[in-house]
């Protein structure tokens, strides 16, 4: 089974689904089909570390009104990323962003929603379960939280933390389970980026390493994303094995 990997402009948001070859056999990450005011439909997994406490934030890197709406290249194909609504898990406001999904390779993945949360420069990325047909195989993985950014730190803090998912197939009574161990970086803060032609100032480039491990095997994923003050994303680079994918920002409207 050859190795298929999408790149989701909401990074996850931003962050790469990636189906891994039967050697190592993970998928990261689930996108949600909740909405509802619960824990994402993370059943069967944990997170933990990153912590959202933060400081002073450095400004707003992401901003989240509704109706914020951010197109994007992704390869040879465009994606429209807008913020819909808003929903309150554990007490915390999170924004919710339209739907994606993807198919390669006689596989698909069906997403309803992401949702991102933001307190004092921490910027923590909710999904939740991911219906899935691999070849024919219908199954579900659940999904995870994880701090995705944090504006607050100088150049070359870190941040890490791990999460679980569970991937169960139909007529398969064991599900498999996976750990992802994922450590962000501060690569460079006020710096200048051109993408399609507008150069951006005020950017923060950071580096996000994702390893997946189950019984078998494992792989690295490395994502550099690059975070515009008053903007969002507007470039995201994922290196996985030797596929690199990339997302550039063609236009924006804010509200």
């Amino acid at each position: 089974m050859k190795k298929i990997t999408f790149l989701t402009t909401i990074l996850v948001v931003f962050t790469a689904f990636t189906f891994v070859s039967c050697e190592v056999e993970s998928i990261d990450p689930a996108l949600s089909a909740n909405g509802t005011n619960n824990n994402g439909g993370n059943t069967g997994g944990g997170n933990t570390g990153g912590g959202n406490n933060g400081g002073t934030p450095s400004g707003d890197y992401w901003p989240t009104a509704i109706n914020n709406t951010w197109k994007y290249a992704v390869n040879s194909e465009t994606q429209n990323v807008k913020v819909i609504g808003t929903d309150i898990f554990n007490g915390a406001t999170y924004y919710k962003f339209s739907a994606l999904s993807g198919a390669s390779g006689g596989t698909t993945g069906t997403a309803a929603a992401t949702w991102l949360h933001k307190s004092g420069g921490v910027y923590t990325l909710k999904t939740g379960d991911m219906q899935i047909n691999m070849m024919g195989m219908i199954g579900t993985q659940t999904g995870y939280e994880m701090v995705l950014l944090k504006d607050n730190l100088p150049v070359n803090a870190t941040w890490s933390g791990t999460y679980t998912q569970t991937t169960t197939y139909t007529g398969i009574p064991t599900g498999m389970v996976t750990t992802t161990n994922y450590t962000g970086e501060i690569l460079e803060k006020n710096a200048t980026i051109t993408v399609n032609g507008v150069t951006y100032t005020d950017v923060i480039k950071m580096n996000l390493q994702q390893q997946i491990t189950m019984t078998g095997g494992f792989s690295i994923t490395n994502t550099e994303y690059y975070f515009a003050k008053n903007i969002g994303p507007v470039r995201i680079t994922m290196y996985a094995g030797s596929g690199i994918s990339q997302s550039n920002l063609v236009n924006y409207t804010l509200h």
